[in-house]
């Protein structure tokens, strides 16, 4: 008898059990794989990274080294990571060379080619003089000579030579802003010689004496007032005055770091601050690195009688100041190849290679990874040796986007050295000729040629040029150039009036022309032993210029200041200059090196 089908219902419910507990299974299977992701996909990106610099290490470090002609490598460049599961997409990046960045960097320095090439000239200036108005002036300066001293330098200015004021105690403005009236800019009248620069004195009239100190603040209005008005035919130059520390603010910290800042900017703009601290309450260490950022000098005044002769004495870099024909040599630093990494949960960043070092950039900042190849011999004179490897990257312009590998390869086409001894005259043998000078011009004063008083009044800066100049030699002796500095460019002050002098005794009849000429010949002849003296301490300067500029400049200190050779180096935007001061030698060692991509 056959048998009847009858429903099972216990089954079914059986299968649907299993069923769903598979299910529930996959489901926290895949739960537990895809939780995993993030830290594997990050793992594995960090790695890349890592594994992405030391390419470029490898680049680097070949590059400096290699030197047969057509040698070559190869660097295995990743460009992004490869999916780390099924449920994860690969990280792409983007790997490219640019041969055209190839004027973007370069180390420069200046000499002078012939000494005899020279002459006494006026330089335009646009200056600002920023001038401490708080209430400690009160006391330090009861008389207010400061504004007097301001006003003897207004005497010195001549078309087109152009000024503005800064009233700073706590804050900062430009006059007349400082008394609630329309600000006075470098470009108003009377601000640039038409029809005189009579409306400056009713500008300084206004300082008063109220408030903290505030110096920081007043060299940012400064920067700001040349950065957009100057004239850049013109000299750019601001005289700090101030008697005191920074005390606008709980600790004077903000306003410290704004003042240093403000300098590294005004370096990177091509402006030179003179600081002049008033007695005994200031903080001459700060003042000093603010003035020798940017190639400037720190004045201290004793008291406030002392203030009018270091108004005279800045004056005469402008009024009168030896010109030698000075040149600057150069090498770029170029090409430029990047790789940027789309990371997904590892930081994303860029890689680059510029200026013959690496960079690395996040999204949270940048760091230098490998500075400039260079080494830095220091000497027992407090000076020293740079060695510079240059490193420029030919070859077609290249892109690849992706999450493999590229193979990058090197070839070597060539090196060239450049040996080069910078000269550094002796500042007490300079002395000594100036002393031959003063010797000179009284021996023919008193054969007649020129008159008692002419030679007496010559003979009083040819003084003060020669003591100063010993003095710096004395500094050279104790290794410390950058007081010398100091002294040379009071000498060159001197030098300069001396130049002037001798001109207008000539024009006044008192010495005879040919008299005249000769002595000014020699001063000049000496002026330009000190330019060439200047270039020496003024060093070597690296101009780059790279969206990584602040990490540039914080490689730069960090490297550098540890070997207590005077170093400098300004900021703005994307521009950034870095200067090692009082270089003996300095050998260029140019790498050229071609790039291919497989």
């Amino acid at each position: 008898m056959p048998l009847s089908l009858r429903e099972d219902s216990h089954a079914v419910a059986s299968s649907v059990a299993t069923l769903f507990t598979l299910v529930i299974i996959l489901l926290l299977l895949q739960a537990s794989v895809i939780g995993t992701i993030p830290a594997k996909q990050y793992e594995a990106e960090r790695l890349t990274s890592l594994e992405a610099i030391a390419a470029f290490d490898r680049l680097r470090s070949m590059s400096s080294v290699i030197a047969v002609e057509n040698g070559q490598f190869t660097v295995n460049i990743p460009l992004g990571t490869a999916a780390v599961s099924p449920f994860a997409l690969a990280s792409q990046g983007t790997l490219r060379f640019d041969p055209e960045e190839v004027a973007k960097a370069d180390a420069s320095f200046r000499f002078v080619p012939r000494l005899f090439d020279a002459r006494l000239t006026k330089v335009d200036q646009d200056i600002i003089l920023a001038i401490d108005s708080s209430g400690s002036m009160t006391w330090n300066d009861p008389t207010r000579l400061r504004i007097a001293g301001a006003k003897d330098y207004v005497t010195h200015l001549s078309l087109p030579d152009r000024i503005a004021i800064v009233d700073f105690d706590s804050d900062a403005h430009l006059t007349k802003a400082n008394v609630g009236q329309a600000i006075h800019h470098l470009y108003s009248p009377s601000h640039y010689g038409v029809p005189s620069y009579t409306e400056v004195n009713t500008d300084l009239d206004t300082i008063d004496q109220s408030g903290a100190t505030n110096y920081g603040a007043a060299l940012q209005v400064a920067n700001d007032e040349l950065i957009t008005y100057g004239d850049q035919s013109h000299a750019w130059a601001i005289i700090l005055l101030t008697d005191g520390e920074n005390t606008c603010c709980p600790d004077g910290a903000t306003s410290n770091a704004l003042a240093l800042a403000q300098a590294n900017r005004a370096k990177a703009s091509g402006i030179t601050i003179f600081t002049i601290g008033l007695g005994p309450d200031v903080d001459p260490t700060l003042l000093t690195q603010i003035a020798q950022t940017t190639g400037g000098t720190y004045y201290a005044a004793p008291n406030a009688e002392a203030i009018k002769f270091i108004y005279f004495e800045i004056s005469m870099r402008f009024k009168g100041f030896i010109t030698c024909g000075t040149l600057t040599a150069a090498n770029p630093i170029g090409g430029s190849l990047s790789l940027s990494l789309g990371n997904r949960q590892y930081p994303s960043q860029t890689v680059r290679m510029e200026s013959s070092g690496i960079a690395v950039a996040q999204v949270d900042g940048s760091l230098i990874h490998q500075g400039l190849p260079v080494r830095l011999e220091p000497s027992a004179l407090g000076s020293g040796t740079l060695r510079l490897t240059l490193l420029t990257f030919v070859g077609p312009a290249f892109t690849a986007t992706g999450s493999q590998y590229e193979f990058l390869t090197a070839r070597f086409l060539g090196a060239s050295t450049d040996d080069t001894i910078i000269v550094r005259p002796n500042l007490g043998n300079q002395s000594g000729e100036v002393g031959n000078i003063s010797a000179f011009i009284e021996f023919w004063g008193d054969q007649g040629f020129a008159t008692p008083g002419a030679v007496a009044a010559i003979q009083a800066a040819l003084g003060q040029a020669s003591d100063r100049l010993d003095w710096g030699e004395a500094n050279m002796t104790a290794k410390q150039p950058t007081l010398a500095k100091f002294n040379t460019d009071s000498a060159m002050s001197q030098l300069a009036a001396a130049a002037l002098e001798v001109e207008t005794q000539s024009q006044n009849g008192n010495i005879e022309p040919a008299l005249a000429n000769a002595t000014k010949n020699d001063i000049l002849r000496i002026g330009c032993q000190l330019d060439q003296w200047q270039n020496w301490y003024n060093g070597i300067t690296f101009t780059i210029q790279s969206p990584n500029a602040a990490a540039w400049a914080t490689w730069f200190n960090e490297t550098f200041r540890p070997f207590g050779l005077p170093i400098a180096y300004g900021v703005a935007g994307n521009q950034v200059l870095l200067t090692i001061r009082a270089i003996d030698r300095f050998v260029v060692d140019e790498r050229v090196i071609a790039l291919s991509f497989d």
